[in-house]
């Protein structure tokens, strides 16, 4: 899962050498320890792989496009396995910097949080981020004055744009700011720009500039450049709480930064299909200047095969990993564009992905819809599940789903060719495990049901219907 992806442009004085030496740096200098790399010596190869199977760090050079590529892997005790990439376009000298959360099989829990890579702290400090546009690249909030309001004010009327988000805070008229700008800052660098009001007497010049639709009273506007989602605005109400606002402003601005479409060489994954791809077409040419003489023929065509069969199989798991970070780029727009900031908070529709569009909404109305037996007439928590069911309508997908399944195992006795293309198009995997099928749903190994393949009770297909719809329907 995509956790967190920005594109930095980079100073030019920024040298390959440079780039790994900062990227040694940055681990061997982890406050961390369980995160260093231990007994770690750089030879000066663009092409090397440091550590073990639980925490490694890899260097990958595409001398075709000046790209240079780092992966950081750490996997731990409890399945989670942590993936930083760093992927830096010396032709362009811009930087891709990407945040990954996967499972193994024996993750159970996980914990959402996660924390900005201290990469791009070092990058700041070092000088090699270059502006955005007129902006410096900071870490700290910019104070907005008499003197610099005006940049405020042309993004607030769209005349002036940024690469990164700009989020503007107002102070309220007793001359307070609202919420934390410097933690805000801190957690958004090399993401977004912070602006906060310095001097309360800039309101009147401010709304006149902008015919008054600017923020005000400790309102807090997002402003995106982006065709979709321009604009979202925070008010100051009475029960606002500045935590919680600043962290639902972290996650609204990540979650538009992991919905950008990002190009391939941009990408650990794009990058090694590149190279991938390249000694595939190089032991191609290999093979028609082999075919001179037999003996040449023979022993290129071994290693040709060798080569050929070890990159179709990474092929396939680039490009399998290629389409599960494009459904999750879609997951980001479709999560993205359908939120809403609305007053002091937002309802955050969490991290788990949908497996069918608007999964999450059937399940959370139907767990209203069985409650609400149970909830007292003429009350007001009745009166809103009520008004909340009643205004939002749903196909009932899950009931589908539990009447098909009901229909397909309920007289189970073997799982046949049909059979299992009529689970498959339910979302379920099945796999040989012995005298047992295993089925997955969506290949989440949270939800896995187990089926002898040959019933020895009558009522196995309908113990088989009760779990599988009692676990993911």
């Amino acid at each position: 899962m995509l956790l967190f992806s920005t594109i930095l442009k980079i100073d030019k004085s920024l040298t390959k050498d440079g780039f790994l030496s900062l990227v040694i740096e940055w681990n061997q200098g982890s406050p961390h320890e369980d995160n260093v790399i231990r007994n770690l010596k750089w030879d000066g190869s663009y092409n090397q792989k440091f550590g073990d199977e639980t925490i490694s760090l890899e260097f990958k050079e595409y001398r075709n496009e000046e790209i240079v590529a780092v992966r950081y892997v750490k996997k731990l005790d409890d399945g989670i396995i942590w993936k930083t990439d760093y992927i830096m376009n010396f032709k362009d000298y811009k930087m891709s910097i990407m945040l990954d959360r996967s499972f193994t099989e024996d993750a159970i829990g996980v914990d959402p949080s996660f924390t900005t890579p201290l990469f791009i702290k070092l990058l700041i400090e070092k000088g090699y981020v270059v502006n955005d546009n007129d902006l410096p690249v900071l870490m700290t909030p910019h104070l907005i004055g008499r003197e610099n309001v005006s940049i405020l004010t042309a993004v607030i009327n769209g005349t002036k744009f940024y690469d990164l988000p700009v989020v503007y805070v107002s102070k309220t008229f007793l001359n307070n700011i609202p919420i934390d700008v410097d933690k805000l800052a801190y957690a958004l660098k090399g993401v977004a720009h912070i602006f906060v009001q310095g001097d309360l007497g800039t309101n009147t010049f401010i709304r006149e500039q902008c015919n008054s639709t600017n923020e005000y009273n400790g309102a807090i506007g997002i402003y995106y450049q982006s065709d979709v989602v321009r604009h979202k605005r925070l008010l100051n109400y009475e029960y606002f709480d500045p935590t919680i606002t600043r962290q639902n402003i972290v996650k609204d601005i990540i979650n538009f930064t992991n919905q950008q479409s990002i190009d391939p060489l941009y990408t650990w994954d794009g990058v090694t299909t590149f190279l991938l791809n390249d000694r595939f077409e190089s032991q191609k040419e290999k093979r028609t200047n082999a075919e001179r003489t037999k003996e040449e023929t023979d022993e290129l065509l071994d290693s040709f095969s060798s080569d050929f069969d070890d990159l179709t199989e990474e092929n396939s798991r680039l490009r399998s990993s290629i389409s599960e970070l494009e459904a999750e780029l879609a997951y980001y727009k479709s999560v993205f564009n359908s939120g809403r900031i609305n007053g002091n908070s937002f309802l955050s529709s969490g991290s788990e992905k949908e497996f069918f569009p608007d999964e999450k909404k059937e399940f959370i109305l139907s767990v209203l819809s069985d409650s609400l037996a149970n909830i007292q007439d003429d009350t007001r928590k009745k009166h809103i599940v009520q008004d909340i069911i009643q205004q939002n309508t749903i196909e009932d997908i899950l009931s589908k789903k539990r009447e098909e399944v009901k229909r397909l195992i309920t007289d189970y006795n073997g799982l046949n060719g049909k059979l299992k293309q009529d689970l498959k198009q339910l979302g379920f995997s099945v796999s040989d495990d012995g005298k047992h099928y295993k089925l997955t749903y969506f290949n989440d190994n949270r939800y896995t049901i187990t089926m002898a393949k040959t019933p020895s009770d009558g009522r196995a297909g309908k113990n088989n219907v009760s779990e599988i719809n009692k676990k993911v329907f």
